[in-house]
């Protein structure tokens, strides 16, 4: 497993999730150089806690996800990831 980051963002839920991604895009788009940085976010919701690294250098956007009991990623992390990439760039995959 990698280390964990310390400089993380966190995001409650989906609802959370889809707002990080927004703020992420947004900066990515006005600043080159906090596009070329890796980005990480603590996704929470009950008692699932994952870790997801945002690759912003890239488009569309590349993410990898790290649960923190080891578990796959969740129904509501891959419909909010999917709706993102798809309003964003078209993506379906």
């Amino acid at each position: 497993m990698e280390e964990i980051p310390n400089d993380y963002i966190i995001a409650e839920g989906p609802a959370g999730l889809r707002q990080v991604l927004e703020d992420l895009y947004a900066k990515t788009t006005s600043d080159p150089v906090f596009a070329t940085e890796e980005h990480f976010v603590l996704y929470q919701l009950g008692n699932q806690k994952s870790l997801i690294k945002v690759d912003t250098g890239k488009t569309p956007f590349d993410f990898w996800h790290y649960d923190l009991l080891g578990r796959p990623a969740t129904a509501p992390v891959k419909e909010t990831l999917k709706q993102f990439m798809f309003e964003k760039w078209g993506v379906t995959e």
